[in-house]
């Protein structure tokens, strides 16, 4: 998962997205707040409109919109709401459990209510990363359609407008394209194993319109979709120039500053080609901020290149959940298994059965489990409340920094999860671990520690 940079160059952009055709009053209470202010944003995360919690937790805001999907933001928690002129919504949560504990009420409370139990829905139908990514192609394309037929049933058992039915139903197909898109690099990502498709499998998306630029701007997964689809038009060029060439024929300004603020990201993702990205970025902009943001995370790919196998790991010392300070030379002689996450980090929390499974199968070998937290110091709170409460193994530390600890420059660590193996000597075993989920893992701490 990305580290986040709200650029100053996606705020600078000005554009009048909104028709301005009604308003909007949101009000609520937030329990156990840590942070200070919540907000409502659109396409390329720009601000909507933002309110500050007072001392207990309480805020409100209105806004003029056009109707449509939005997210609702709260420091690193997100949800996906959709909005509609004269909504009057009361949203009540708590911090420690964001999305469980969300409730919308008052005029337009229905939509929303089935759209925070539509996620957690998602989020376990796909929990066990095997049965619903490690199957043939037929099967997982039954899989993606059982989760639409299953979020389709749902919505019978919410009173929906029809301009809502008809928008979600559309969102829906559009959520199954971009699985059957994703599913070559979720198998990977998920289960850290190549497979082959068939050219049927990508039929699907050959119809897509990937230029509707209306649709672009309603619909968040089509937009994901066409974000794809031209980044990988740019990506496919040879260099630079070829690069630019692409960019100049995208159909919107909208697609255009999405397709760069996301070339920061390309600059730790492919590595390859880190550079191109870079000189891209200062091809197309001006605003220096951005672009020294962009060279530091050049930097930072750079630097972490030196790190290999055999070195002599960076040292942290960091709180545990008890506030006692542990460093990694207080595991001299055994191996350490370091899991870089962050309560935020959905991809991170689909780890945790399966770093549960390590813990039990090694638990009498010569290993040590070491899980990181680079959440940020505000919200240390919800992170020892889900140590307890998903009852997490091994030793649970705090990063001081969050990303901009000592330990995580030098691993030049700028996306999440993130696991690192170090031998009983201190020395790299792999700078970029396997994942727990993974085959692979098992069968190299095997050969390692028998």
């Amino acid at each position: 998962m990305k580290k986040t940079i709200l650029t100053l160059f996606t705020l600078l952009i000005g554009l009048s997205l909104f028709a301005k055709s009604g308003k909007v009053v949101l009000s609520g209470h937030v329990e156990n707040h840590s942070e200070n202010s919540i907000m409502i944003t659109y396409l390329n995360n720009q601000k909507l409109v933002s309110a500050e919690l007072d001392a207990n937790g309480y805020f409100k805001m209105s806004t003029r919109i056009e109707d449509g999907f939005y997210f609702l933001k709260y420091g690193r928690n997100t949800a996906y709401i959709y909005l509609y002129p004269k909504d009057e919504l009361n949203i009540v949560f708590d911090a420690n459990h964001f999305e469980k504990s969300l409730i919308f009420k008052g005029h337009g409370s229905e939509r929303n209510n089935y759209l925070v139990q539509k996620s957690i829905k998602e989020a376990e139908l796909t929990e066990d990363l095997e049965a619903f990514y490690k199957v043939s192609e037929d099967q997982y394309l039954k899989n993606i359609e059982n989760i639409k037929t299953i979020h389709r049933a749902s919505m019978v058992e919410y009173d929906l407008e029809d301009f809502f039915k008809n928008a979600e139903l559309k969102s829906l197909e559009y959520d199954r394209l971009l699985s059957i898109q994703n599913f070559e690099n979720s198998y990977k990502f998920y289960l850290g194993d190549e497979i082959s498709l068939s050219e049927d499998f990508y039929k699907p998306l050959e119809e897509l319109d990937v230029d509707d630029m209306d649709e672009y701007k309603s619909q968040p997964y089509y937009r994901y979709l066409v974000n794809s689809a031209w980044g990988k038009r740019i990506e496919e060029a040879s260099d630079v120039d070829g690069m630019f060439a692409e960019l100049r024929k995208v159909p919107s300004q909208d697609l255009a500053i999405t397709l760069t603020n996301s070339f920061y990201s390309k600059i730790s993702s492919n590595k390859e080609r880190a550079k191109d990205y870079l000189d891209l970025i200062k091809r197309v902009t001006s605003h220096q901020p951005f672009i020294n943001a962009a060279e530091k995370q050049y930097q930072e790919v750079i630097d972490s290149r030196g790190l290999k196998k055999g070195d002599d790991s960076p040292k942290f010392s960091y709180e545990d959940i008890d506030g006692k300070m542990v460093s990694l030379n207080d595991f001299k002689g055994k191996y350490v298994y370091i899991d870089v996450w962050a309560t935020w980090c959905g991809p991170c929390i689909k780890q945790v059965p399966y770093l549960k499974e390590l813990e039990e199968l090694y638990h009498d070998k010569n290993i040590i489990f070491v899980s990181i937290s680079v959440d940020k110091k505000d919200v240390k709170p919800n992170w020892k409340q889900m140590v307890l409460d998903k009852e997490l193994g091994g030793v649970q530390l705090f990063a001081d920094k969050s990303f901009d600890s000592d330990f995580m420059n030098a691993y030049a660590i700028n996306s999440i999860p993130r696991f690192i193996l170090i031998d009983p000597n201190g020395d790299i075993v792999d700078p970029e671990a396997p994942r727990p989920s993974f085959d692979k893992t098992r069968t190299l701490l095997d050969e390692l520690l028998n």
